[in-house]
């Protein structure tokens, strides 16, 4: 929509007017900061101290580009308890999958820092040729929940039927003399008397280390293992303990086929009131 002449001017007028009456206000008041009302604290007068001079060398100043540290790795292990001996276990540190390795020195001394309400008996080499800590089994149950509680550290534990036998076992081990611990376990004096029911031609056979284990597994009812080395009469001793129990039943020897017909002629040997009637061969289609 245009505007006519007479509309144009009177707003002209108007406009005029306005300047005048703002400028008249002006002069009419005194001279003020114009930026008296501004509430910026870092241009204000009153805020802003004079600038401290800054003084450049000519010489140009070297800086260091020294590279920073490395930052040392998160610290996260873990602690294998295994057995040892019949009175003690071991603290070994281990690598943990998908985790950084921190060191063996920095896992042992970690160890030790958790560990320091309890005293180490040594110290000994695994099997893999790292350090463990070696710890008294009546300590087993301090060093466990000392390490749990260290968020940084996860614990292998020794399984619990595992730990429970040795427990107990650890009572003949440190009295020094034999302490039936479970059902199956014969006192002495039951040993002697199984052993006085063998030949004597078997018995004087046996070597004072064969005798020893056949000592070993009547104390525990006959539930062991022969561990000795290959030649060193382990057909023999498991023979004479054999030979002890054949009131309670029928012993059954596995073994490869080729070894039948000999397991058969020791036990003739070396047991004279088994006859050949009483030794029966099987196969592995029994």
């Amino acid at each position: 929509m245009e505007i006519t002449e007479e509309q144009r001017k009177r707003a002209e007028a108007n406009r005029l007017a306005a300047i005048a009456r703002r400028q008249a206000l002006l002069e009419s008041q005194p001279h003020k900061d114009p930026w008296h009302l501004f509430k910026c604290r870092k241009i204000s007068p009153e805020h802003n101290p004079k600038p401290t001079p800054i003084h450049l060398s000519d010489q140009p100043q070297s800086v260091s580009l020294e590279p920073l540290p490395p930052k040392p790795l998160p610290l996260k292990f873990q602690v294998s308890l295994e057995i040892c001996s019949p009175d003690s276990f071991s603290a070994t540190p281990r690598p943990l999958q998908g985790k950084p390795y921190p060191g063996e020195d920095r896992c042992l001394q970690r160890l030790n820092d958790s560990l320091s309400n309890v005293m180490p008996s040594h110290y000994t080499q695994n099997h893999g040729g790292g350090k463990a800590c070696v710890y008294k089994l009546r300590d087993y149950n301090a060093v466990l929940k000392c390490l749990k509680i260290a968020a940084d550290i996860e614990v292998a534990e020794i399984p619990w039927g595992t730990f429970n036998v040795i427990e107990r076992l650890s009572h003949s081990f440190a009295a020094e003399r034999w302490v039936p611990c479970r059902p199956e376990h014969l006192p002495d004096e039951k040993v002697d008397e199984l052993i006085g029911k063998l030949p004597r031609t078997l018995l004087d056979a046996l070597l004072p280390f064969q005798m020893d284990g056949l000592r070993f597994g009547l104390r525990r009812g006959g539930r062991c293992l022969i561990a000795d080395e290959m030649g060193l009469g382990k057909t023999l001793q498991a023979i004479a303990i054999a030979g002890c129990f054949l009131d309670e039943g029928p012993a059954l020897v596995v073994c490869p086929a080729v070894l039948r017909f000999t397991w058969a002629e020791e036990l003739e040997r070396w047991l004279p009131c088994c006859l050949p009637a009483d030794i029966h061969l099987g196969n592995s289609y029994c």
